[in-house]
């Protein structure tokens, strides 16, 4: 599904990100990211991606939260899926590319993983409850042309039982990340999961 970024929400997500740098550095630094202008680039392409999600899943799904633009301290920072409907019972973990790092590294999307290690870990998707009401959006992000596409949408288990995570291409967060690729996902005729 094919959508168009507006001007204000670019604005708003460039914004979010500047604002939320600040109590996010560390946290990326510990992860074996430093670089600012590319974690502000990686938080605004994020939003954006919540966005387009938003605006796709909320018709089915007229309960579902809307992006959180609320600045977190790091003590306050979680794991919670970006976008929920307890109505519907569902949760939606938004996962999005932008374009430079598509062309660098193929079309993927990076999960936090390094489960009894020193690094953070998404217990969301990699702890000992796996839920199949718990859904990640994939989402490709082409800021300089203003324009996007949401690629799949899939059940964390479904992810597991088809061993879809895999290794980095980008050596320095091999062990720390790990990816889910576009060419994997394309081998399955299933990947509208809602």
């Amino acid at each position: 599904m094919k959508f168009t970024i507006a001007d204000d929400d670019i604005e708003k997500c460039k914004t979010f990100a500047e604002e939320s740098v600040g109590t996010n550095a560390n946290k990326y630094a510990y992860r074996g990211q430093s670089n600012s202008t590319k974690i502000k680039s990686d938080i605004t392409v994020g939003k954006l991606g919540e966005i387009a999600a938003y605006n796709f899943l909320s018709p089915k799904y007229p309960n579902l939260s809307g992006p959180d633009f609320q600045i977190y301290q790091k003590k306050d920072k979680s794991w919670s899926p970006d976008l929920l409907d307890p109505v519907a019972n569902i949760k939606v973990g938004v996962k999005s590319q932008d374009i430079k790092s598509s062309n660098a590294y193929g079309m993927s999307w990076v999960f936090q993983y390094n489960f009894g290690k020193n690094f953070d870990c998404d217990k969301e998707v990699f702890g000992e409850e796996k839920e199949p009401n718990h859904l990640i959006c994939f989402v490709s992000v082409n800021l300089p042309k203003k324009e996007g596409e949401i690629k799949g949408l899939v059940q964390v288990p479904w992810l597991h039982e088809n061993q879809m995570f895999k290794p980095m291409k980008k050596a320095n967060l091999v062990g720390n990340k790990v990816a889910v690729y576009m060419e994997d996902l394309e081998k399955h005729e299933n990947i509208w999961q809602f």
